[in-house]
């Protein structure tokens, strides 16, 4: 398969901000936030670098496919300290009790619901037992995604060292923390909140579609990058799934030294998608592609390559923080269960940011999909000034065709 570049950025190529951000001391309770591209994994890998001597340091994320693609970006070494937020307080909780098999029941985690921690127990547990974590670091990514209860249960262990990356307007999860939040929880002042603006990972057209999704009402627009690109995001409308997959196999052929993310809506497209591409006994230019998922089934064992060109099929929680060179988006399937729209523009703000140089959504001729009613019409457009021009610029947000 065809090696793809995949890797941190050298020093001299990071931004003002990135670099002012690694010269923040290594005590003390930072939070940096930024829209996708901006680069805030970027500094804190840097960051957890920068402490590699530190031998209480934990480089903590939401998800499993993060986390996964966060180490492929650093030294082996550095492995064993970086873990999901969730396992790692699930093990750090099992430890402080030292709980073995014969005291499960009382040992493990106290929850309210399966896989949600009943964090005043918790508190409590902790503090029977003398729990002190004091002069460990936390080095948290999607740090928005983790509720303000999950802060504070931490904090109980008298934990002073927090280097948040975050990002309100990613909140896809139940339970989450706005930037306000955090910066109570952190007990913030201003001089300790540092905002990425510039967007290194998406085009012009990208962005610019991203922007149509932004909900935060809060904050300005992120900055719509000076990359131009003539690819336009489309909508393609299909009778027939199997023409979709071929656009997405000709589009591998093309260039398989690139990533291309298939993002969908639940288990069985993702499953379908799978046994779907597997299946093409068409003749191409280049040998088949690695085709490569995740899902909560393999608990935590990603084995998905970043380093090299391919397919990879996920559903739309499991993409937070990660990049693709290209991103197809199935808009069927989805559900508004809550009837909050905004969640949806959410979902869709974080899928379709994934995208590194092309973005294409498609839906069925026949089906009704519930994110057509946030898409914008075909012909609609966006006026701005680019980021770094001063004259103003109208793009299309979004093309439509038929397959």
């Amino acid at each position: 398969m065809a090696k793809r570049i995949f890797e941190l950025p050298r020093q001299d190529q990071l931004t003002k901000d990135q670099r002012k951000v690694l010269r923040l001391p290594a005590e003390g309770q930072y939070l940096i936030v930024g829209a996708p591209g901006t680069g805030k994994s970027v500094v804190a890998l840097l960051r957890l670098q920068a402490l590699a001597n530190t031998e209480d340091v934990h480089f903590l994320t939401f998800n499993h496919v993060l986390n996964h693609a966060n180490k492929y970006l650093v030294d082996d070494s550095f492995e064993t300290k970086m873990h999901t937020a969730m396992s790692w307080l699930y093990d750090l909780q099992w430890k402080i009790v030292k709980g073995t098999a014969d005291t499960f029941n009382i040992s493990k985690m106290p929850e309210v619901a399966p896989h949600q921690p009943n964090y005043e127990v918790l508190i409590d547990r902790f503090s029977l037992h003398n729990a002190n974590l004091s002069g460990h670091s936390l080095i948290i990514d999607e740090g928005q995604d983790l509720p303000p209860e999950w802060y504070e249960a931490i904090e109980s262990l008298s934990i002073e060292n927090f280097f948040v990356v975050a990002d309100q307007n990613q909140q896809i999860t139940e339970h989450h923390s706005s930037r306000t939040e955090l910066e109570t929880c952190l007990v913030l002042n201003s001089d300790d909140v540092i905002e990425l603006k510039e967007n290194w990972r998406n085009t012009m057209p990208i962005a610019t579609f991203c922007s149509y999704f932004y909900t935060d009402k809060a904050s300005p627009k992120p900055a719509i990058p000076n990359r131009a690109s003539v690819n336009i995001p489309i909508l393609y409308e299909y009778d027939v799934l199997d023409k979709v997959k071929e656009q997405i196999l000709k589009e591998y052929d093309f260039d398989p030294s690139k990533l291309i993310g298939i993002f969908v809506a639940n288990e069985t497209k993702r499953v379908d998608w799978m046994r779907r591409l597997g299946n093409d006994d068409k003749q191409r230019n280049n040998p088949p592609p690695v085709i490569s998922t995740y899902s909560a089934n393999q608990k935590g064992a990603v084995s998905i390559n970043f380093g090299q060109g391919g397919i990879v099929v996920l559903n739309d929680k499991s993409v937070k923080g990660i990049e693709f060179d290209t991103v197809f988006i199935q808009t069927d399937g989805f559900k508004n269960i809550s009837g909050n729209e905004e969640s949806l523009k959410k979902r869709l703000y974080v899928m379709s940011s994934r995208a590194r140089e092309k973005l294409y959504l498609f839906k069925s001729q026949v089906q009704n999909s519930v994110l057509e009613a946030i898409l914008p019409p075909e012909g609609e457009v966006i006026k701005f000034i680019p980021e770094g021009e001063s004259n103003e610029i109208e793009i299309e947000i979004l093309k439509r065709r038929k397959l």
